[in-house]
């Protein structure tokens, strides 16, 4: 989160546990990690292109 008066901090949270961060490197580090979820494929692709891999190491198997 950014703001107009002062440093940016960021949220992270994982199982059970939540953290809020002000030092500027982590912030920095962890939207570099949001930009990369952005780009990250849907569920649905996701599960298409790992049928598709594990069908073609199946077939160059045989």
């Amino acid at each position: 989160m950014s703001f107009e008066d002062s440093a940016p901090v960021a949220y992270v949270e994982g199982f059970q546990t939540g953290n809020l961060m002000d030092d500027p490197r982590l912030v920095a580090s962890s939207t570099a990690y949001d930009l990369a979820l952005g780009s990250a494929l849907s569920h649905q692709e996701s599960v298409a292109r790992v049928r598709a891999a594990a069908e073609e190491h199946e077939h160059d198997q045989q």
